[in-house]
C-alpha cells in the first residue's frame, strides 16, 4: 500500500462524532528552517526530491514540537493523535507542494475559557493572529484558529466533551508524486526485511 493511500485512510471522522461537525480548514505551524535545494532546476530531480523529503521530515519534526508546547499550556491532559496524514498544499509564494496534517485529541476535561485563553495567549506569542468563535446553538464548544503569514491555520476546539487540536506542518514546495515516491521508497528501505525459517 503507498504512503498516499495509508494517509488517505488515516482521516476519519473522530471529530465530527466529538464535535457534530468535521473541521474543514487547512493549518500551518511557525516557519521552519529552510533546507537548500540541491540537483538541477528539473523539480523531480532526485536529488531535489531527497532535500524536499528532509524539508518535509523537518517540518513534521516542527509541528510535533509545536504541538506538544500547545499541549503543555494547556495542562496535563492525556492527548492522543488520531490520524498523521500527508496532504497537498500551497506554499505562501503559491507554489503546490506537500505537508502534514495532524488531529490530537483528549476527552480530559479542560476549563473552556481558561483553556482557549492561554492556548491564545501562547499562539499570538508566535506571532499568530487568533479569532474566537461561539454558536448558541453549539453551547459548551468554544473554536480558537489562528493564522499566520500566508493565510495558514491552526485551530483549538475545547468542548466539554473533549478537546482537539488540529494542525499542519509547512508546505514543502514540491512534486506531490515525486515525493511520495520518495517516502515510499524510504519507508521500504528502512523496514526490517523477513527472514526465512
Amino acid at each position: 500500500m503507498s504512503y498516499e493511500s495509508k494517509a488517505r485512510l488515516k482521516d476519519g471522522g473522530i471529530l465530527a462524532a466529538l464535535f457534530g461537525a468535521g473541521i474543514a480548514l487547512s493549518a500551518c505551524t511557525p516557519t521552519t528552517t529552510e533546507i537548500p535545494m540541491t540537483g538541477s532546476s528539473n523539480p523531480s530531480d532526485p536529488a531535489t526530491v531527497k532535500a524536499q523529503v528532509e524539508q518535509l521530515k523537518q517540518a513534521l519534526a516542527d509541528l510535533h514540537a509545536f504541538k506538544v508546547e500547545t499541549q503543555q499550556a494547556i495542562g496535563p491532559q492525556k492527548w492522543v493523535d488520531e490520524g498523521l496524514r500527508n496532504m497537498d498544499c500551497k506554499t505562501p509564494d503559491g507554489e503546490g507542494g506537500v505537508n502534514y496534517s495532524v488531529l490530537t485529541l483528549t476527552s480530559d476535561p479542560v476549563d473552556l475559557e481558561a483553556s482557549v485563553n492561554v492556548v491564545k495567549t501562547f499562539w499570538e506569542s508566535k506571532g499568530f493572529t487568533t479569532r474566537t468563535e461561539t454558536n448558541p446553538r453549539e453551547p459548551g464548544l468554544i473554536r480558537l484558529y489562528a493564522n499566520e503569514d500566508g493565510g495558514h491555520l491552526v485551530s483549538y476546539f475545547a468542548n466539554i466533551e473533549g478537546s482537539s487540536l488540529e494542525m499542519n506542518s509547512a508546505c514543502v514546495a514540491g512534486d506531490l508524486s515525486a515525493i511520495y515516491k520518495e517516502l515510499d521508497r524510504q519507508e521500504a528501505s528502512d523496514s526490517p526485511s523477513p527472514t526465512a525459517e
